[in-house]
């Protein structure tokens, strides 16, 4: 019997007022679909700038949420 194991990401932006609004209801709809959270960071965007360097974007920064779930 092989198992497969599959990833989700999730990327939520700090000015999706409603994704930040029902994150709970985010996570609870996960949890019933068979994913489990496995970690969360905060990702802070870059932009390519005049000049052709690449900087951190100040005040936009998302959190990813990284879950698992084990397809039989």
């Amino acid at each position: 019997m092989v198992t497969t194991i599959c990833y989700k990401v999730i990327d939520l932006s700090p000015h999706d007022e409603d994704a930040l609004a029902s994150l709970e209801d985010l996570l609870n709809h996960q949890v019933e679909e068979g994913w489990e959270l496995v970690t969360s960071f905060q990702r802070t965007h870059k932009a390519l700038q005049v000049g052709s360097t690449i900087a951190p974007v100040p005040g936009l920064v998302s959190t990813m949420l990284v879950f698992k779930r084990d397809d039989a």
